[in-house]
């Protein structure tokens, strides 16, 4: 689990700019709090979510009425900042919780969503993705380069995806897909931004590649180049839409070698260069 020194509040707040706040998920603190004693928390003004799991000690999150034991492990809590909650450590225990709090439009559906059964719990089977996000949040907050506060929106939501998927909340097209099929998409769709590989791939999908793209096939979802294409496309589309991003950026954050190459691909695509498609949206 990712680890931050310091053995009382170590968090970093955040001050987003207007565009963010309208528009975007967005953090105002990220970091670990080290609790001896209980720490009651009224009503919120404004709509927001702490996401936390357990560092290190126990204890329990009383909320909406409820208590909910908490314990290092692979599980992730998401409380609604607009109801009273309080983090208490066991007796003669500290409790360390490390996480963020967020907001942006929309939140009050999510909640609605998600605490349907008053339930602010989330087992996580692969717990090392939501610490590989948190560290990128970290250090998208420390250093600020271009284009963190769109790239901050997309760990947000790469996280509120996995919730979704854990409650089965999704209606998803792709419920009746072999096992193995579902796996590959559900990575990709994960972490769009990564230079996928096929073996790789057949590495999540727990099958050969042969075997897995034949299961591609057979399943009408094309083939497997075609569906990592796609959706590199739908990132393209997103990230050059944010005009504070350069096509270089954008190229980077795709993970192509050059802007030349990310240029042709989206040529190659949509009929129109990168710098065509921003005139088009601007049109």
């Amino acid at each position: 689990m990712p680890k931050l020194s310091g053995s009382s509040d170590n968090l970093i707040f955040v001050d987003p700019s207007p565009v963010a706040r309208r528009l975007l998920w967005h953090l105002f603190s990220i970091g670990s709090r080290r609790l001896v004693q209980a720490d009651h928390h009224e009503r919120f003004e404004k709509p927001g979510a702490h996401l936390f799991w357990v560092q290190s000690g126990e204890g329990e999150l009383e909320y909406r009425s409820s208590r909910f034991e908490l314990r290092r492990g692979r599980k992730i809590w998401l409380v609604d900042m607009g109801k009273p909650r309080t983090y208490i450590p066991a007796t003669g225990r500290h409790l360390t919780i490390t996480g963020f709090r967020f907001r942006g439009p929309g939140l009050e559906f999510w909640h609605e969503e998600f605490h349907g059964e008053e339930n602010p719990e989330f087992p996580m089977g692969d717990f090392q993705v939501v610490a590989r996000v948190y560290r990128e949040l970290l250090r998208l907050t420390r250093r600020r380069p271009t284009g963190w506060e769109w790239q901050v929106h997309l760990r947000i939501t790469d996280v509120l995806g996995r919730l979704l998927m854990s409650r089965e909340l999704l209606a998803s097209p792709h419920s009746e897909l072999p096992p193995p099929v579902k796996r590959v998409i559900n990575a990709i769709a994960a972490n769009p931004l990564r230079d996928w590989k096929a073996q790789e791939l057949a590495g999540i999908g727990k099958v050969s590649y042969s075997g897995l793209r034949a299961l591609f096939q057979h399943a009408g979802q094309g083939t497997i180049h075609q569906h990592i294409q796609r959706a590199r496309l739908d990132q393209a589309r997103l990230l050059l839409a944010d005009k504070r991003l350069s096509v270089k950026d954008v190229a980077t954050q795709l993970s192509f070698s050059s802007e030349f190459y990310f240029s042709h691909f989206f040529r190659r695509h949509t009929g129109m260069s990168p710098t065509e498609f921003r005139q088009h949206l601007k049109a």
